[in-house]
């Protein structure tokens, strides 16, 4: 099984202003958008391995 790695962490966004963050909301290639995406696969496999 190959992991769903996703290298992209919280310490990456803390250098960005609000302006930038707005516009990282918006664009789905963004380090902000890899975090949502890290967050959902992460409650998916919890969610799996609990009703394993």
């Amino acid at each position: 099984m190959m992991s769903r790695s996703i290298h992209t962490t919280h310490k990456d966004l803390k250098k960005l202003n609000k302006g930038e963050i707005d516009e990282q909301f918006n664009d789905p290639n963004s380090d902000l958008a890899a975090l949502a995406k890290k967050s959902s696969l992460k409650k998916q496999v919890s969610k799996k391995r609990k009703k394993i």
